[in-house]
C-alpha cells in the first residue's frame, strides 16, 4: 500500500509531502474527518514515506516535475525492508496505537466491545517511553493514534505533557473522526489536515475504474458509504446487492435480526436508505436513489407509508444509531426496531 493507492486525498498529501520538502514537519498532527475515509491509511503511508531510504536517496532536483511537485518524491519504494515492516506494523519506531476493540474486531458481545472502546492511560505511558528512546532503524519515530477522541481524560492529560515537549525525531499524528472530543489544548498542538469524503460521482467512477464495478453497484456503495471509500471497500466483494434486496425482503416481512453491534449499524443503514428512498418518491422529489436497482418497486410500495410516517421512520433510525454508539440492549433495539418501522 503506498499514496498512489489512496483516491481522493491528494491535496492532504501534497501538503505533507511539502512539510517534509521544506524542512517543516511537525512534530503532531491531527488527521480529522469522517470515519473510513483513508486518514489512517494516510497517517500509515506518510510513516513509511519520511522513513523510506530508497525515497530519501532520491535528489530533491531528480525526477520528472509535475503541477510544481517532483515525482520522483512523491511515494515511498514500498519493497525496501523499512516499508515492509510498517505494511505488517512490525516496524521498531513506527506504533499502531487503538482501543481493544478495533484489536479484537471479532468480540460480539455488545457491553464487552463498548467498554474497551477506550484509549487508556496505560497505552500513551507505554508510549511516552518508547518516545524517550531515539529511533533504532528510521529517521523518525511515529506515533499513530487511532480514534483519538476515544482518549479517556487521564490518557488526554498524559499525551498532553508529551506534546508539551515533544521528544526529537518523533511525530505524533492524532486520527479522528470527532476532533470536537478532543480538549483544546490537544487541538492548539496539532498541525490539523482536513479529510473529506468523496463526491458520489468522484467515488462511483473510482470504484468502476479502479475496482472493476459494474454501474450499479458502484452506484449502490457510493450512496450507500456516503463518500467512505474504505467502508464501500470493505463490502465490494459481497454479493451486496443480493445481500441488500434480501435485507430488505426480510425487514418487510419483520425478520429482522441484529447479531451484534456492526451488524445492526449496517443494517439499519440499509434500511435508512429504503425509506430515504420511499420518502423522495413520496414528496415527488428526482434527486438520485439509493436502491436504483430496486426503483420499480418503490414506485409501486410508496404508498404504503405516509409522509408523516416515513419522516417518523428515518428520525427513529437515527436515533437508534445513536444509542447504538451508547451500547444499547440489542434485543431491545430488535423488539423497538420491528415495532416502530415494520408494516403489521
Amino acid at each position: 500500500m503506498s499514496f498512489s493507492d489512496i483516491k481522493g486525498h491528494s491535496v492532504q498529501i501534497r501538503s505533507l509531502l511539502e512539510n517534509l520538502r521544506n524542512n517543516r514537519l511537525a512534530s503532531a498532527y491531527l488527521f480529522s474527518g469522517p470515519e473510513a475515509i483513508g486518514k489512517k491509511m494516510t497517517a500509515l503511508n506518510f510513516a513509511k514515506f519520511i522513513n523510506c531510504p530508497v525515497r530519501n536517496d532520491v535528489p530533491p532536483n531528480g525526477g520528472t516535475i509535475s503541477n510544481g511537485v517532483n515525482q520522483a518524491l512523491d511515494d515511498s519504494c514500498g519493497e525496501c525492508p523499512s516499508c515492509k515492516k510498517i505494511d505488517s506494523l512490525q516496524h521498531p519506531d513506527v506504533f499502531l496505537i487503538t482501543s481493544e476493540a478495533e484489536k479484537d474486531a471479532e468480540t460480539s458481545l455488545l457491553g464487552k466491545k463498548e467498554a474497551s472502546r477506550a484509549i487508556k492511560i496505560e497505552q500513551v505511558k507505554e508510549m511516552e517511553k518508547r518516545s524517550a528512546f531515539r529511533p533504532y532503524e528510521a529517521k523518525y519515530k511515529v506515533f499513530i493514534i487511532d480514534q483519538a477522541e476515544n482518549m479517556t481524560q487521564e490518557a488526554s492529560d498524559a499525551l498532553l505533557k508529551t506534546l508539551e515537549e515533544p521528544p526529537k525525531d518523533t511525530i505524533f499524528i492524532l486520527v479522528s473522526a470527532n476532533e470536537k472530543l478532543l480538549s483544546a489544548t490537544i487541538l492548539s498542538r496539532c498541525r490539523r489536515i482536513k479529510f473529506n469524503a468523496l463526491a458520489l460521482e468522484e467515488m462511483k467512477e473510482i470504484l468502476m475504474e479502479c475496482y472493476h464495478l459494474d454501474e450499479k453497484k458502484a452506484h449502490f456503495l457510493s450512496c450507500f458509504s456516503q463518500g467512505r471509500l474504505a467502508l464501500a471497500l470493505e463490502i465490494k466483494d459481497k454479493d451486496i446487492l443480493r445481500e441488500k434486496n434480501s435485507l430488505i425482503e426480510d425487514f418487510i416481512y419483520k425478520r429482522i435480526d441484529f447479531r451484534d453491534r456492526h451488524d445492526a449499524q449496517y443494517k439499519l443503514n440499509l434500511f435508512l436508505s429504503w425509506f430515504r428512498d420511499l420518502l423522495l418518491l413520496k414528496l415527488k422529489a428526482r434527486p438520485t436513489l439509493i436502491n436504483i436497482d430496486k426503483e420499480a418497486y418503490l414506485m409501486k410500495n410508496k404508498d404504503s407509508y405516509s409522509i408523516p410516517e416515513l419522516k417518523d421512520c428515518i428520525g427513529f433510525i437515527y436515533k437508534a444509531l445513536f444509542y447504538l454508539e451508547r451500547n444499547i440492549n440489542l434485543r431491545l433495539l430488535t423488539s423497538l426496531t420491528r415495532i416502530k418501522l415494520c408494516k403489521t
